[in-house]
Formats: C-alpha cells, structure tokens, sequence
C-alpha cells in the first residue's frame, strides 16, 4: 500500500496544484466544451453520409472534410507562434461556432449533400486551431514540468468528459436530425469562446519581426522540420500516424457495427461514442498517475496493447455488450496514448515552436484519420468487418514494439536535471522562461569541477560561457583588487556576453568547488528569444558594473 502511495501521491499532488490554477481551470472547461462539440459534429456527419449511400460515402465524406483541414492544420496552429496563444484559442473557438451554426442551418434547410459537405470541411478547417494551441497553452500557465504533465492530463479528463456529454447529445438528438447536434455543439463553442476572456498567461512577448500572411506557412514548414528531424520526435510521428490510421478505419467501421451488425439505428453510433468517451475517461485517470514519470516508454507500449485488445474485442461485437467493452478499452487507449505522446514532445521541444510541432502533428492525425477512413472500406471488403478490426487494433501495437528503441532513447534525456534547474529558478533573469525552457536549458549546462586556486574566467579574456556556481566560494577580482566573494547559486560571466566585451573581472576558487557553464549561443538564444529575460539580464550587469565601479573607485 506504501508502495503505491509514493508512486499515486505525487501525481495527485501537481494535479491538486492544476485545479487551484484558476486560468489553467477555465481553459479546461472551455477545452471541455470544445470536445463536446467535435465528437457531435463527426457522429452528425458521418450517420448524415451514412444515410445517403453507406460506408463507401462514409470514407468519401472524410477523405472531403479531413483532407483540407489536414493540409491547413500546420498553419492554423502557427498562429499560436506569432500571436498571444490565449487569444488564438479564443478566436478559433468563437470561429468554430459560426461555422459549425452555419452547416447545423444548412442540413436543417435541406441543402444538397454536397453543400453540407463544403461546408462541413470549412468547419473542421477552423477546428484545427483548438487542440495545439490548448496543449501549447498549458506550459505557459503552469509552475513545473510536474504541473504541465498533470494538466496534460486534465486536459485528456476534459476531453473525455466531453466527448462522453458529446456523444450523448448525439444520441438524444439523433431523431431530431444532423442539424440539431451540430446547433447543440455551436452552442457549446459559444460558451467555449466565452470562458476564455480574461485569461492570459505569462507568456514572453511575441516576436517583433514583420509578420505577412505566407510567414504562417514558413512557420509550419518549420515545425514539420522538427519532427522529420529529431529523431525521437519521429518514433512518436510514426507511433502517432499509425493511431490516427487505425482510428480513422475504426470510427467509420462502427458506424456498420452499430447500425448493421448490432442494429442500434443511427442512435447506436453517438451511444458507442458515448462509450468512447467513457474508455476517455477512464484513460485520463490514469494518464494522471503515469504521465508525470520520468520515463514514458513501459506505458506507451501498455497503452499500445491496449489499443490492439480493442481492435480484438471489436472483432467479437457480435453482441452489444462486448461492443461496449470495445469501446471502452479503445478510448482508454487512445487517452493514454495521446497524453504521453504529447508529454514527451513537451518535454523534448522548445516554447518557440511549441505549436507549430502540435500542428504538425494535429494535421498528421487529421490526414491519418482520412486516410484509415478511406481504407476501412477496403478492409471490410477484403478481410470482412471482424478481422478489419482486428488489423486495425494490431497496427498500433506492432508499431510501439518497432520504435521502443526510439522511445528509449527519449526517456534518456528526458529525465529532469533536477540539481540544474533548482540553480536556474534562483537567477532573476530566467525567472521569466516557461517551465520547458527551463528545462531545456538546464540541460545545457556542463559541470566543470575547480580546485581551489582555478582561475574560472581572466579579466581581458574573450568571454564564451556563463557560469553558475554549483559548489565552493569564488572571489571576483578587478584590476587586481579583491571585490567580492560567491557561493552557491550565484552566477558571473554574463557581461561579458551581453555587451560583446573582453573579460570585466578575473573569477577565482577560494577553495574546491564546481561550476554549471552555458555555452554563449545558448545563453544569448534564450535571452534574445525572450524581452523579458534580456531586459532583466542587462539590468543586473548594469547594477553590478556599477556595484564594480564604486567598489574600485572607494
């Protein structure tokens, strides 16, 4: 019982920590009822195309309302770069209002189904902005790397409970038709749209270069760089495509399951997505315990497991009962997956190019899920529904078991410098980073050891590195004269840095101790990256030269 309270208790903590935030709260409502509009708009949908010429319209209509939204995804979820990301969230919501009001009056004047289509995929356009700028978000309302690994999955328990009152407004909705679930989630965006005035984060101000319209572009090029780039980032690309594949063939294979094979009626499928969501729900509490380790790799593989069960378990649903365990299990799965990926992309990429990489991603999911939706038709005509299920559901685990050393290798250097970022949180003129930057630069620092008498930095020197002091007592010496003497926590060599100028003081070890030393170009990257942080930084070498002047001059 010890034993799981250790491993419980400090997740439940930062959680606990979450839920006090008042900003991070009300984000998460809204992200709430953002995900109770999203699951109405697909289940509305795809029974809409299911009623008009089956699955083969199922997979046609997806291809038409994914496809566009996948390719402008990158894009939309630039913004969140370029623009205060609070504010991003706000407008895209109050968008997506409009436009899914605007095709819930179309289906409920009995526009041609082409029309709907159109429409539906301008909408889903708009939706692209929600999902990575909320997750880019949570970092810059959060206090720890602990706090933004349990908002990840606060956020994955507001998704799942949305998606649950999603998919039961679906279900109780569906006599009343298409039209009437889509008013029902523009209402839900709405209100969305109004919880999100008044909060703002703390955020560092936003890049004052020129901005044009095609920067977005370059902006999201840029965050499919990245991906396509690191390394680990591509495990999880892989990992996450495969997801979104076998998803996008699972959702439009229910549809059949519930209608036919159970014969539900159109009411049927919002009931499976309701149980969805419960699966989301019951994967969210658990992302909670396992999100905020050090190491993801054991649970990302449970989670892939999982995942193929479903698929198995679907293949079974010849009753109503095992459909609904299915469901179940999948959407824990999927939860899991999702906020553990997400965890160790946060933990791996820097604040700057935050949301254009959850872009990338949010546009991979759209195009994958597209993708497996135009194949679950092929599969059910090739392997039969049961065992186009089953395939399905098996991909993921496959493909977790392929990347695992991929996986590995981030958990390596993802484990927290602990030692590192307690020094950092100490020094005023990073106190402005967002808590992944923090880490990330922590993770820069080398430990140089000094025995005592070691001359750190030499007064007329070429300055190359900042020094924070781990261990011992260092004496700052001008011209000769003894000025003062740091310890633990204290830091030197950044005016060198910041004014492009040799040396000021010579940095000697009273006795043996150990320094952290950040390289120049990082030094400078972070600063110049964030106002905030340079301004604090050349404010501190100007009061300390003056501190100098006065102190050689006495």
């Amino acid at each position: 019982m010890n034993r799981l309270l250790s491993h419980v208790g400090p997740p439940l903590r930062a959680l606990q920590a979450v839920l006090r935030n008042g900003r991070i709260t009300r984000m998460q409502l809204a992200f709430l009822l953002f995900n109770v509009a999203e699951p109405a708009m697909w289940v509305a949908i795809f029974v809409y195309a299911f009623d008009q010429g089956g699955t083969q319209e199922v997979g046609v209509v997806s291809i038409v309302v994914l496809v566009p939204a996948g390719v402008l995804a990158p894009v939309a979820a630039a913004l969140g770069d370029r623009f205060r990301r609070e504010r991003v969230v706000r407008f895209g919501y109050l968008a997506q209002s409009i436009t899914t009001g605007i095709t819930a009056a179309a289906l409920v004047a009995g526009a041609p189904p082409i029309v709907v289509y159109v429409l539906a995929a301008i909408a889903t356009i708009t939706y692209t902005t929600g999902r990575p700028n909320h997750h880019a978000l949570m970092p810059l309302l959060s206090e720890s790397p602990e706090q933004v690994a349990a908002a990840n999955s606060v956020s994955s328990l507001a998704e799942g409970i949305g998606y649950t009152a999603g998919g039961i407004m679906a279900a109780v909705l569906a006599d009343a038709g298409a039209g009437a679930v889509l008013a029902g989630g523009a209402v839900a965006l709405l209100l969305a749209t109004l919880l999100t005035f008044g909060v703002r984060s703390h955020a560092p101000e936003r890049r004052e270069d020129t901005f044009r319209p095609w920067t977005l572009a370059v902006d999201a090029a840029r965050g499919m760089a990245i991906l396509v780039r690191a390394p680990g980032a591509r495990s999880l690309v892989l990992l996450a495509g495969i997801v979104a594949i076998s998803s996008g063939a699972l959702g439009v294979l229910m549809v059949p399951l519930a209608i036919d094979t159970l014969g539900l009626g159109d009411a049927g499928v919002g009931f499976l997505t309701t149980m969805i969501s419960v699966g989301l729900l019951v994967g969210a509490g658990a992302s909670v315990v396992f999100a905020t380790r050090r190491r993801l790799t054991g649970p990302i593989i449970l989670g892939a497991a999982i995942f193929a069960v479903s698929g198995v378990l679907f293949s079974w649903a010849a009753a109503t009962l095992v459909a609904v365990i299915a469901s179940i299990v999948y959407g824990a799965a999927l939860t899991l997956l999702d906020v553990l990926g997400r965890t160790m992309l946060q933990r791996t990429t820097t604040d700057d190019v935050l949301t254009r990489v959850f872009g990338a991603v949010e546009a991979l999911w759209l195009l994958g899920y597209a993708g497996g939706a135009a194949l679950a038709p092929v599969l059910e005509s090739w392997l039969g529904l049961p065992w186009a299920f089953a395939a399905s559901g098996l991909a993921v685990a496959a493909t977790a078991l392929g990347i695992m050393v991929g996986l590995r290798a981030i958990d390596a250097s993802a484990v927290l410098p602990e030692r590192q970022l307690s020094l950092l949180r100490r020094i005023p003129m990073f106190a402005p980073l967002p808590p992944m930057d923090l880490e990330r630069l922590a993770r820069q620092l080398d430990r140089i050891d000094t025995p005592a008498g070691t001359e750190v930095i030499r007064q007329g020197d070429v300055g190359d590195r900042f020094y924070v002091i781990d261990d011992g007592r260092f004496e700052i010496v001008i011209d000769g004269q003894p000025i003062t003497v740091q310890g633990e926590g204290e830091y030197f060599g950044e005016i060198a840095l910041l004014q492009d100028v040799p040396r000021t003081a010579t940095v000697r070890a009273v006795d043996d101790g150990a320094v952290w030393a950040l390289d120049q170009e990082e030094f400078l990257e972070t600063l110049t990256d964030l106002p905030q942080a340079a301004r604090a930084a050349h404010a501190i070498s100007a009061e300390r030269q003056r501190t100098a002047q006065r102190s050689t001059s006495a």
